[in-house]
């Protein structure tokens, strides 16, 4: 065997330095590219975990605003739960055949406990030191103008422009009313003449006594009407003509009355004669159309922003220009930020949940301005009371529904689109960084490889160098 010369040596040698310097520039350009490629690896991974982040802290804000919806709703039901115990309560004192003083100052008892749980259910529930259902998040009106009150706004509305909005009557509300004839006389009363009242589908019959003088015998008949609870009222006059009024404004309401002696309050004897009917306030506001209903009027809930506006009118005559004040609306409902699946606000306003501000619009004999004022000292209370619950609960029912239906269609929908899409960026982001991982390992594998082959095949041809020789020939 024979060994390589100098000069086969010499070229070997410089092959093994050139192939040394080619591999060096492979790992080179290879060790850039890797680079390069971790680097937009490390931008994207960091783009994804801002994106999980942001999500993470949209998941939490919906799940707080959610929260504070939800202690709306069980407060709601609490006061919906005492409201119909309240109706329990009155549909059995409204039943009851005898009047027991006892059991009705203890109903009246249980009544005002219900009343005050109530209260303090609006006083006291909140959330992070915010009180819920006092009004605060509602709607809020202020009436500028005499014999002018705001009552209520749907809880949809817009704040009013910064004049308000002008309210105009054309009519005032009147009450159904009768007036006779000819005048009570002494004659009339000694004759025992009868009168018969019709109202709300009941009728009374009253008997003047003989000797008895025309003062005594009004006064009799005003005590008569009151203990038998007939929701009308005796105008006094100096000619002792019989004058009649109905307690209620509006034309929902109306009464009959016949007498013995024609002309005394009807026109033929024994007949009865209707009473001249009432008529709802009519008017505007903002120059739209309302609907008038007793002293009350309404913007058609239809109508744009202040669809639902009432107010009440208590003025006996229209005042010249017919414009009698302006009416100004503050829309405070909470606003909560949705941004799925489109970036939006959705409003949410909570009304004044306390007895004082439940069925204020509801009208009476009883005179109850709202549920905080009603008793059940006599039947006719008791059937106004009832008016009143009813529209209470109808109100506090609307409410819960419509914050119930709120917190189901908006968090929920919008909560259940985030955790979704953190799912999918969170997966995301895991593969990202696997993927990474994988190239960085499958680079420093390649580099390994192709050294140790360079190195294994140059060894081999030093360890046989007939193999060299043999190629060379």
């Amino acid at each position: 065997m024979r060994s390589l010369g100098e000069h086969g040596s010499f070229r070997n040698s410089m092959y093994d330095h050139g192939q040394e310097q080619r591999e060096k520039k492979v790992v080179l350009v290879q060790q850039s590219l890797a680079k390069g490629e971790k680097q937009d690896q490390l931008i994207k991974n960091e783009e994804s975990r801002l994106n999980t982040a942001g999500l993470q802290d949209e998941i939490s804000t919906v799940e707080k605003d959610m929260s504070l919806v939800q202690t709306v709703v069980g407060a709601l039901k609490d006061v919906e739960d005492s409201l119909f115990q309240m109706l329990e309560l009155l549909v059995v004192v409204a039943n009851e055949k005898a009047y027991n003083t006892t059991l009705r100052e203890a109903d009246q008892l249980e009544l005002k406990h219900l009343i005050d749980q109530i209260n303090k259910v609006a006083d006291e529930t909140s959330f992070e030191h915010s009180l819920l259902l006092d009004g605060s998040h509602g709607v809020r009106g202020v009436a500028t103008g005499e014999h002018l009150e705001f009552v209520s706004m749907s809880s949809n509305s817009s704040t009013s422009p910064l004049a308000g909005y002008q309210v105009l009557i054309s009519a005032v509300a009147t009450r159904s009313e009768i007036r006779g004839n000819r005048p009570f006389t002494q004659e009339i009363v000694d004759n025992q003449e009868q009168l018969i009242f019709e109202e709300g589908g009941i009728s009374n019959r009253f008997l003047t006594k003989k000797g008895e003088s025309v003062s005594k015998t009004f006064e009799r008949l005003s005590t008569w009407i009151s203990k038998r609870q007939i929701p009308i009222e005796i105008l006094n006059n100096a000619d002792a003509v019989l004058h009649l009024r109905h307690l209620q404004y509006g034309s929902k309401y109306g009464f009959g009355v016949s007498s013995f002696t024609p002309g005394l309050i009807s026109k033929e004897s024994q007949k009865i004669t209707y009473a001249r009917q009432g008529i709802d306030v009519q008017g505007k506001i903002d120059a739209i159309p309302a609907v008038g209903h007793g002293q009350y009027l309404s913007v058609p809930r239809e109508a744009d922003n202040i669809g639902g506006l009432t107010i009440k009118y208590v003025g006996n005559s229209v005042p010249s220009g017919r414009v009698v004040g302006t009416v100004s609306v503050v829309q405070n409902g909470f606003k909560f930020q949705i941004g799925r699946p489109t970036p939006h606000v959705e409003q949410l306003s909570i009304s004044n949940l306390h007895a004082s501000s439940l069925g204020r619009d509801t009208e009476n004999v009883s005179g109850f301005q709202a549920l905080q004022n009603i008793d059940i000292g006599t039947s006719q209370k008791v059937k106004d009371a009832l008016s009143v619950l009813k529209k209470s609960l109808k109100e506090v029912t609307e409410v819960k529904d419509r914050v119930d239906l709120f917190c189901e269609t908006i968090f929920k929908s919008s909560l259940q689109n985030l955790q979704e899409e953190y799912f999918q960026k969170n997966v995301l982001s895991h593969t990202l960084d696997n993927d990474g991982n994988a190239l960085s390992f499958a680079e420093q594998t390649k580099n390994i490889i192709t050294a140790d082959s360079g190195r294994s095949t140059m060894a081999q041809a030093n360890q046989n160098p007939e193999t060299v020789l043999t190629l060379l020939k």
